[in-house]
């Protein structure tokens, strides 16, 4: 269909007749911008039917709909990239014009995404990222630099033990997703670098990787509590983690000893922050991501490249783009005072 098109163009521009390059392009710009409307854009979240994702699937749609395009959303079920292969390969086959991908796997999903560059399809992640050089994709949409997440992670836990009366030592336990999941697998890494260096007192235990389940991140959580009754700090780095963990503390009576932050979304967390079991934690707005990303995979089709920048995208302004990522924005920190505002 796109060879097709791209047939059809120079067809037209024969029968037009000879015309300068700057007319050529002011055309083929017009005639993207009228067609609009037929763009098919493919939004994969690493699965459906949990909190987070509803929520930017809503903003994916919003950025649809003020775009006047089409916005297909869907994903696995489960958090499994042989799954993911096998939609992006349908989308393929249906033609769509952008495939914008949130990988449970960086590396399996890369040769997949690389084929589908190669056929001509534009190509972009969001919410996590695949690997960059392999995959070929052509922009990451991050919630905010992996650092600051990383940063945010390691001082609300200094500043609550701070609260509590109590130093920055001990042990301490990161609850996160999937082992394959390259964003909380950064964050961990730049977590423990700092940690390492500036809390050399702060040991951290062998990660859990319950995977997108709050069940088993809570049954986890508990094991662990039980084999360490030790543990001063618990951080839990996705949005089904950190209330599994928090509901973990709270069944085990261990509320005024064990110090809970990570990355939740507020309707989940509102009641442990109500209860005390978790007084801080941080996020961005999911229903945010899911826009930008529509916003940038619209410009990547109609503009082309997306150089280093700043760019307003819709309602959201300040875009800071540099090496192939756009950046939302730094990371809220959510507390019983500001908890209410949100409501995703």
């Amino acid at each position: 269909m796109k060879y097709t098109t791209i047939i059809y163009l120079l067809l037209l521009t024969l029968v037009i007749g000879c015309g300068s390059e700057n007319d050529t392009t002011s055309t083929e710009t017009g005639t993207a911008a009228e067609n609009t409307e037929t763009l098919r854009i493919g939004v994969m979240p690493k699965l459906v039917g949990i909190t987070y994702f509803e929520a930017t699937g809503q903003g994916a749609k919003q950025a649809g709909e003020e775009l006047d395009i089409n916005v297909h959303y869907d994903g696995p079920t489960s958090a499994i990239h042989e799954d993911q292969v096998r939609m992006l390969n349908t989308w393929m086959a249906q033609d769509f014009d952008v495939l914008a991908i949130a990988p449970n796997d960086p590396d399996a999903i890369s040769s997949t995404l690389r084929s589908a560059v190669r056929d001509g399809f534009t190509v972009m992640t969001w919410d996590t990222d695949a690997n960059a050089d392999t995959s070929r994709r052509q922009v990451f949409v991050n919630q905010a630099s992996n650092q600051s997440i990383a940063d945010t992670m390691v001082d609300i836990m200094v500043q609550g033990l701070e609260e509590q009366g109590k130093e920055p030592k001990g042990k301490f336990l990161i609850v996160s997703g999937t082992p394959t999941a390259s964003n909380q697998n950064t964050w961990i890494r730049f977590m423990k670098a700092r940690i390492e260096s500036e809390f050399p007192d702060m040991e951290i235990l062998e990660t859990l990787m319950p995977g997108e389940d709050q069940s088993k991140a809570q049954e986890m959580t508990t094991a662990a509590l039980n084999s360490h009754n030790d543990i001063v700090g618990i951080w839990g780095l996705t949005s089904v983690a950190i209330p599994a963990a928090a509901k973990a503390i709270e069944d085990a009576g261990k509320t005024s000893e064990i110090y809970a932050t990570g990355i939740g979304l507020p309707s989940s967390m509102k009641p442990f922050v109500e209860s005390g079991s978790c007084t801080k934690f941080a996020l961005w707005d999911p229903v945010d991501l899911g826009y930008l990303s529509v916003y940038v995979a619209h410009h990547l089709k109609t503009k082309g490249e997306l150089a280093d920048g700043t760019y307003d995208f819709g309602r959201i302004k300040g875009v800071v783009v540099k090496d192939g990522e756009a950046i939302l924005g730094p990371p809220i920190v959510f507390t019983k005072e500001n908890i209410a505002n949100y409501n995703f």
